[in-house]
C-alpha cells in the first residue's frame, strides 16, 4: 500500500507581519513626498491665479490715472449704515472683473489649499452676510489700522484703503488710493496674498477676509486672523507690485517686526503705527 503525502503550501504568521511591517515602512517613506508634491502642485495652481490677478490690476492701474483700486469703493454702492455694504458689486477685486472675468465666488478664482468659504459679501444665505471671505487678500492699509498706534489718521501707506473712514475720532475722512509712483519699491511691496485663514473652530469665521492684516498691528480678537503654516508646504504667496510672485513663510509675512517694509508705499517700518 502506497501512502499519498500532500504538501501545502502558504504563508506563515511571521511571514505575514514582515510583509506589513514593509508596507508600513514604505507607506510611512512615501506619504510625506506625496503630501509635498501636493503642496507643491497647489502652490504652482495658486501662483498662476495670482499672475492672472496681477495682470488684472496692472491693468486696471493703466486705465486708471495709475491709481490702485480702493479696497471698497463706498460711492458705487447705496450704503444703509456704515457696516451694511454690498461689497459683491464695490470690492477690489470686483473692479479687475473686466480685465480677469473669473468671478470671485468660482473656485477657479481661489487657490485649491484654501478650506474656508467663498461668498462675494452679497449672498442672502450667507454664513456671515455682508461678509466677503476668500483665499485672497488686498494690502489696502500697509501697517496701519483707524484708530491705533501713534501715528496720523491717513498715513496712505496701503494700495488703496476704504473710500471714506468713519468714527476716528467722530468724523469722515476720505481717503485716496495710491498712486503707481508712489511705490517705492514695487519688488518689495505686497499687492495681494492669500487671506489668513486656519478654520472656523479656530478663526471663529467660516474664512479669510478680503482685506490683509499685518499682525501685530490687530487690536481685535487675535482668533480671528489665525493662518495655516502650511497652506503650501510652509509658505503663502505674494504679488508683489512689479507682478512678480514669491512664497513666503507666513510667521515672516504677518509679524511687522520682520516684514513692515513690504507693506508700505514709502518702503518704510512705521512703528509708530503698530499696536503699543
Amino acid at each position: 500500500m502506497r501512502a499519498n503525502y500532500r504538501t501545502e503550501s502558504g504563508f506563515t504568521l511571521i511571514e505575514l507581519l514582515v510583509v506589513i511591517a514593509i508596507i508600513c515602512i514604505l507607506a510611512a517613506l512615501l506619504l510625506p513626498l506625496l503630501s509635498k508634491a501636493k503642496a507643491s502642485a497647489h502652490s504652482a495652481t495658486c501662483k498662476n491665479r495670482l499672475h492672472q490677478i496681477g495682470l488684472a490690476l496692472q491693468t486696471y492701474v493703466n486705465d486708471h490715472g495709475n491709481a490702485y483700486p480702493y479696497y471698497i469703493y463706498l460711492d458705487d454702492i447705496s450704503i444703509n449704515g456704515p457696516t451694511n455694504v454690498n461689497g459683491g458689486e464695490a470690492n477690489w477685486w470686483a473692479k479687475l472683473t473686466p480685465y480677469y472675468p473669473v468671478k470671485w465666488t468660482n473656485a477657479a478664482y481661489h487657490c485649491p489649499g484654501y478650506r474656508g468659504v467663498i461668498t462675494s459679501g452679497s449672498e442672502p444665505a450667507s454664513p456671515r452676510p455682508g461678509r466677503t471671505f476668500g483665499s485672497y487678500a488686498y494690502n489696502g492699509f500697509g501697517v496701519f489700522r483707524p484708530g491705533v498706534g501713534r501715528g496720523p489718521q491717513n498715513p496712505n501707506l496701503g494700495l488703496g484703503p476704504p473710500q471714506r473712514l468713519a468714527g476716528f475720532p467722530h468724523q469722515i475722512l476720505t481717503l485716496s488710493p495710491a498712486i503707481e509712483n508712489r511705490v517705492r519699491v514695487p519688488s518689495d511691496m505686497l499687492a495681494v496674498a492669500d487671506s489668513r485663514f486656519l478654520n472656523p473652530q479656530v478663526n471663529g469665521e467660516p474664512g479669510g477676509y478680503d482685506l490683509l492684516e499685518c499682525g501685530l498691528t490687530w487690536v481685535g480678537p487675535t482668533n480671528w486672523f489665525a493662518f495655516d503654516p502650511s497652506r503650501h508646504g510652509r509658505t503663502y504667496n505674494v504679488l508683489f507690485c512689479d507682478g512678480h510672485i514669491s512664497g513666503v513663510n507666513p510667521w515672516v509675512l504677518f509679524n511687522p517686526t520682520n516684514s513692515a517694509r513690504m507693506w508700505n508705499c514709502d518702503h518704510e517700518p512705521h512703528p509708530e503705527l503698530w499696536v503699543p
